[in-house]
């Protein structure tokens, strides 16, 4: 008999291949999705303003269907209304997640046009995959999608399992849908003894306890001239021309491959460090105050800190493995690994110092 496989809640991501009507669609329903967004948070604003409250869920849902009614906006019924409602939903948690003191989010703001566009379909509003095609909802059927063939068979297996879908259309004018659904672990890491502590940082990306090293790629800094020369050429291009148009895509197009080359690279440390260790234990990094300092915020920018753990963390509740964050203040670098001695003049530009209690040399990454 087999063992029954867990089963977790995964994202695959496919690139989908609209036809022209299709996208025609796609960009209405971007477009309301966007609208309502924005309008139901005006309206939340201007609640408050009068009446010291914000409003509830039900009026929001009140407020939309008065939209959807009137005549001005009468071409928010030219679109299905299961994924622009998603947008209220989407608009109710960002609240929530500024009202709750622990997550310390920002107030939610307005969407722009001009950037990344997306919006997401509930389960409802999904009919199925079959093979390498899939239909949301009539509009928007028999589309074609490329993926791994790992993941096309996952989504025909497991079809019956998807929660939820979000399209997202890039800068760069391509089609993406995230899929999440339901599907068991198919790769099942063996337990192992081991324990390994990370540093992360801007001359090298990771060092391990293990005093194994991955270098900081710097995908930005390495193409900060070529980023430059794109964005004057486009600049230089005549407001709303067709050559403006082809120099934003090619700008666009320059960073979204920057940006799969780190994302690349992340995932590979990511999966060497979760195969090799059952315990993985990460420094607590204040980014938002390393930030402030105007000689690395670009470094640190351009760093993925936040990314890569969270990549990490995801992956070891997958496989079974542990994270464990330590305290933001605990002096690790400071810290002599033999006799416990604290090096209190340690700066920044010190990449090795010796101890005074017992003499040894340290790496501060190390």
């Amino acid at each position: 008999m087999k063992p029954v496989l867990p089963f977790k809640l995964q994202a695959i991501k496919v690139q989908i291949y609209p036809s022209p009507d299709q996208i025609v669609y796609i960009a209405k329903l971007l477009g309301s999705s966007r609208f309502t967004y924005n309008k139901t948070l005006e309206f939340k604003k201007k609640v408050y303003n009068e009446t010291g409250k914000f409003p509830s869920w039900s009026d929001c849902g009140k407020h939309f269907t008065e939209l959807r009614a009137s005549e001005e906006f009468s071409w928010l019924r030219e679109v299905h209304t299961h994924p622009v409602k998603q947008s209220l939903i989407d608009l109710e948690r960002a609240f929530s997640n500024f009202l709750d003191k622990e997550n310390k989010s920002e107030f939610p703001v307005f969407k722009s046009k001009h950037d990344k566009e997306s919006c997401r379909f509930p389960y409802t509003a999904i009919s199925g995959v079959s093979g390498n095609r899939l239909t949301l909802i009539r509009q928007l059927g028999n589309m074609h999608f490329k993926c791994s063939k790992h993941d096309e068979i996952a989504l025909n297996r497991y079809q019956n399992k998807i929660r939820s879908a979000t399209l997202e259309k890039t800068k760069s004018g391509k089609y993406f849908l995230g899929i999440l659904l339901d599907k068991p672990l198919r790769k099942k890491l063996p337990k192992i003894d081991k324990i390994i502590g990370v540093d992360i940082g801007i001359k090298e990306f990771v060092v391990t306890s293990d005093d194994e090293r991955f270098a900081n790629i710097k995908t930005i800094r390495a193409n900060e001239k070529k980023l430059k020369r794109l964005q004057r050429k486009m600049d230089r291009k005549q407001k709303a021309s067709k050559n403006k148009e082809k120099a934003r895509l090619k700008l666009a197009r320059f960073n979204e491959k920057l940006k799969n080359k780190k994302e690349n690279y992340l995932h590979s440390i990511s999966n060497k460090l979760l195969n090799d260790n059952q315990v993985i234990v990460f420094e607590t990094l204040n980014i938002k105050g390393m930030m402030a300092n105007h000689h690395l915020a670009k470094s640190i920018g351009e760093l993925s800190a936040f990314r890569f753990k969270a990549i990490c963390s995801y992956k070891a509740l997958w496989y079974k493995r542990d994270i464990i964050n330590i305290d933001r203040f605990f002096p690790s670098s400071r810290l002599c690994e033999l006799c416990k001695a604290k090096n209190d003049d340690l700066t920044l530009s010190d990449r090795t110092w010796v101890c005074q209690s017992c003499g040894v040399e340290h790496d501060r990454d190390l």
